[in-house]
């Protein structure tokens, strides 16, 4: 072979090979992201799955020490493993957030563990679906007392504590659905309205009129694919899972929405950019959006999965499914 075409061929190679090593290099720096949240104190409820579970992963990504609050503690540990394999903190706090006392006891052995709260992020979720007609008084208050309640608990509990510091942030998962309803899923819709609203009204009491230090962000994420999906309750068909849209995003996607949010502050975030743009067609118009959500007829709601026991109330309150850590957030 002529020393032009090896030399020619040598270069090739050594092009590609400084390529491929680019790309790479790239790769790396893209899945390891800045330690921008390097010794922030971050709680997460929710945080045993689903979204609870990917914001968790994506602030320890940056550097954060991070919480884990949900019910079950052998879920809690797997996911505290997995902080740790990215060098980050973890500790495990056992929490039902439906419980006053419990949430009381999360923040204090927090503040006792680490001296301070830095980020709050409130991400209690729960779902069924049937008509506003239909819709059992037991469940409807179950529903409240997690996604409402429970929230609000996690809320009075950490502003206090972020008050006295002068400093802090709360972070409040709500939901596209808080802003447009979608039919049978309106008791959910309802939840979802009041987390925003309240999110809301307490930014501008902690931010605006009583300048406390403390910002507030609302978070509003649509059709997260998570184990929500096979644990939200069709009171149609016996209480099995059921597909309620089709996910469009990732937890993944949310955990990283979420901690470029406590990066950089931002009062309202949409994971799902186009998700914004339909809140606004409703505001714009409502009647038009009605009628497109009138398609969604009660046969979508019927594509089932295996209902999963695990994760659920049932050991306390049978056929009353709890999924920590969010996951539906349409």
């Amino acid at each position: 072979m002529p020393n032009s075409t090896t030399s020619l061929l040598r270069t090739v190679v050594a092009t590609g090979a400084l390529a491929l090593a680019s790309a790479a290099a790239r790769e790396l720096v893209r899945k390891k992201p800045a330690k921008t949240l390097d010794g922030k104190i971050v709680v997460v409820t929710g945080a045993s799955q689903g979204i609870g579970r990917a914001i968790a992963l994506a602030c320890a990504q940056r550097g954060a020490t991070v919480v884990l609050a949900a019910r079950h503690r052998d879920d809690l540990e797997t996911v505290a493993r997995e902080v740790r394999e990215l060098a980050a903190t973890a500790l495990v706090v056992p929490t039902d957030v439906r419980d006053r006392a419990q949430v009381q006891r999360l923040v204090s052995e927090t503040v006792r563990a680490f001296g301070r709260i830095d980020v709050m992020v409130n991400d209690p979720g729960e779902a069924f679906v049937d008509s506003i007609e239909h819709s059992e008084e037991t469940r409807v208050r179950d529903l409240f007392e997690l996604n409402v309640m429970g929230m609000l608990y996690a809320v009075q509990a950490a502003v206090p504590v972020m008050r006295a510091q002068g400093s802090g942030h709360i972070v409040n998962l709500a939901s596209v659905a808080g802003r447009v309803a979608f039919p049978y899923q309106g008791i959910y819709c309802g939840t979802k309205g009041f987390v925003e609203l309240m999110t809301q009204a307490l930014r501008q009491e902690l931010m605006h009129v009583e300048k406390t230090g403390v910002k507030v962000t609302a978070v509003l994420p649509v059709a997260v694919r998570t184990p929500f999906f096979d644990k939200a309750t069709n009171v149609k068909e016996g209480g099995r899972g059921a597909h309620l849209v089709r996910p469009v995003l990732e937890a993944s996607q949310v955990g990283e929405a979420v901690a470029n949010a406590i990066e950089h502050y931002r009062p309202v975030v949409y994971p799902y950019p186009a998700a914004k743009q339909f809140a606004v067609l409703y505001d714009l118009l409502p009647g038009v959006t009605d009628k497109l959500m009138s398609f969604m007829r009660p046969d979508e709601h019927t594509s089932f999965v295996n209902y999963k026991e695990r994760g659920s109330l049932a050991d306390r309150k049978p056929h009353t499914p709890v999924v920590e850590g969010g996951g539906l957030h349409n």
